[in-house]
This record gives C-alpha cells, sequence and structure tokens, in this order.
C-alpha cells in the first residue's frame, strides 16, 4: 500500500517514508538520539539532492506512529537550537 510517499509492508511492520530536509547530517544525527532514547530503529537508506534541498528516504521497523511526529519534531527543535547559535543558516 503506497499513499503519499509513505510504504508500510504489513508483513514485517516496515515503514519507508521520504522527508525533505535541508540538512540531511542533522536528520542522521537527530535519528541516532532519537533511536537511542525511544529504542526506535529509524534509519536513512536514500538520499537525494536536488538544488540545495535534500530528500531523505527512511526506514523502521520498531516504531509507533507518532514516534514519525516526534521525529519530525525533534529535529526541529535541534535546528532552531544551532540556528540560534548561529551554527547553521539556512
Amino acid at each position: 500500500m503506497e499513499l503519499n510517499k509513505i510504504t508500510i509492508m504489513e508483513e514485517k511492520n516496515e515503514l519507508i517514508f521520504q522527508v525533505m530536509v535541508s540538512f540531511p547530517e542533522l536528520l542522521e544525527r537527530e535519528i541516532k538520539s532519537y533511536n537511542e532514547f525511544y529504542k526506535t530503529n529509524f534509519e536513512i537508506i536514500e538520499t537525494i539532492e536536488e538544488v540545495e534541498i535534500f530528500f531523505c528516504k527512511i526506514r523502521a521497523t520498531n516504531y509507533k506512529y507518532e514516534n514519525i511526529f516526534g521525529l519530525g519534531y525533534s529535529l526541529a527543535v535541534l535546528e532552531n537550537k544551532l540556528k540560534e547559535k548561529g551554527e547553521i543558516d539556512w
């Protein structure tokens, strides 16, 4: 079943979805931290660059749906903190 770049493979409880990010390295950093804290297993399986924007395809098998939103929120918080410190600029 595919819906808006989200694919769920019921037999393995596998979720694959794609997100647009400005800094894929920050997403990788946040995924590592998020996985350790929430015991999830998000992983970036593909990154595509298109004119200063990146699309990252993420896979997980150990997650709850609220973790998808939680990961996005925690990435936004990290980006805002780094922007306030002047460590990133967009």
